[in-house]
């Protein structure tokens, strides 16, 4: 699957942010493509805001182990929610050239 990110990011003790991210994802069972790149991109934005809050010598793994899982959760729990947008249905915002 291709990466998210560019680059590799690494945030305190996790060496690759995205790589953790998705195995916790992948861990939580099978998604569709879609579903599964907005949990990744929003577990990354979580980690980081993890990171952020914590005390500069606490480990960021731990704190994810109890953490990420749940916020990935609630995050699945507003995608299956969310109205999925309908397909081959035109824009109705006006485009440049009809305003």
């Amino acid at each position: 699957m291709q990466r998210v990110l560019a680059t590799r990011y690494a945030e305190r003790d996790v060496e690759d942010v995205e790589r953790y991210v998705r195995d916790a994802v992948d861990a939580m069972g099978d998604f569709s493509p879609q579903q599964r790149e907005q949990l990744i991109v929003g577990g990354i934005f979580l980690v980081r805001r993890v990171a952020r809050a914590l005390p500069p010598e606490a480990s960021l793994c731990e704190a994810l182990r109890e953490r990420l899982g749940e916020g990935l959760t609630a995050m699945l729990a507003d995608l299956m929610r969310a109205p999925a947008p309908p397909t081959g249905t035109p824009s109705r915002t006006p485009s440049r050239r009809a305003a």
